[in-house]
Formats: C-alpha cells, structure tokens, sequence
C-alpha cells in the first residue's frame, strides 16, 4: 500500500513537470502611472474652494484595465497592462493634484462637503485608438459641469479632449502618450476653472 501511493505520487509530480513545460509563460502584468509634470505656482488663486467629484464612467471605462479601441470600433483590453487605479479614479487624483500644486484655487477636494463650487465629469473616452493605418493613439475625452454647490446651479459646461499617436503598445509608449494627453487636457481644464 504504501509504495502505491509513493508511485502515484510520483507519477502526479511527473504529469505536472511535463504539463508545465508545455503551458507557455505569460507576461507579468505590469503597473502603469502616468504622471504630469509640477506646474508653477499661479501668481494669485481664486478665493472660491472646489470639490472634485469621482468622474462618472461607463462600466468599461471604470476599472483599471488599459483599453483598446480598434478599427472596427470594438474595445478590446490590452493583454499586459493595468492602470495603477480605476480611469476614474487616475484622472482625479491627478487633476487635483495639478490645482493644489498651481495654487490657482483656495482650497481643492476630493468629495469634500462644504466647498464653494462643485466640478462633476464626465469620462467618455481613456483609451488607445487603432487608426485606419494601425497606428495607436492615446485619447482621453470628458465633459466638465461646474455647479455652485449650495443651489446646484450649473454655472459652465466644457468639453475637453486630446488625442496623441503613440510609437507602439508597449508600457513606456503608453506611459508617455497619456502623459502627452493629461498634459493637454488638465492644464486646459484648470485654465477654465481659473478664468
């Protein structure tokens, strides 16, 4: 009895090592964090203060997954990468990170109750683009809504979009086409803001 159950583990160990010969390896899954370069300091902000709220999404674009739309307008999600957070989440972060460093408003929250005014998005496009000649591009698109936060009136609207072509699918290619995007679009939003 005992040296049946000493070959029949030795014959599982043995159709293990052979199935993981033959199983290919796949690519880790690597992290990516597109990051926006410190703006300088404005020379004098707004006396109003703001609360950023979490972008509103479709249930594609609310996760950490790297999207991919192809020429036939299907999206696909990119095999090897991740964002370090939810689209929505990466977006806010670093807007609000980008209007506390320029000082161009008072005070700036992320879902803090009581401010001045409130900023809602709308996230309608972070993704890559195939283009006709299978080119890559990265884009994000959004819808701004600036309220008054004690009569929820709406107060301006503005649609922000930017859209990079990118030297290939790799992490770095990626990693710099959204920086090229983020570097357009939230200077351009918080220009509105501070107008």
């Amino acid at each position: 009895m005992n040296t049946f159950w000493k070959f029949q583990a030795a014959a599982a160990a043995l159709l293990l090592a052979a199935a993981c010969s033959i199983i290919p390896e796949s690519e880790p899954v690597q992290l990516l964090d597109p990051q926006l370069p410190s703006p300088s300091a404005a020379g004098q902000s707004v006396a109003w203060t703001l609360n950023v709220t979490r972008p509103e999404s479709d249930p594609a674009r609310d996760s950490s997954r790297v999207l991919v739309r192809t020429g036939e307008g299907r999206l696909q999600v990119h095999a090897t990468a991740r964002w370090v957070a939810a689209a929505p989440e990466l977006l806010r972060t670093r807007l609000v990170r980008y209007l506390r460093d320029s000082q161009r408003i008072a005070q700036v929250s992320a879902g803090a109750a009581g401010m001045d005014r409130t900023l809602a998005l709308d996230l309608r496009a972070f993704e890559l683009v195939e283009t006709d000649d299978g080119r890559l591009e990265a884009e994000i698109r959004l819808e701004a809504r600036l309220y008054d936060s004690r009569s929820a009136e709406l107060m301006a609207r503005q649609l922000f979009q930017a859209r990079r072509a990118i030297g290939g699918a790799g992490a770095a290619e990626i990693v710099d086409g959204f920086e090229s995007v983020f570097g357009e679009v939230i200077p351009a939003l918080a220009d509105w803001l501070s107008d």
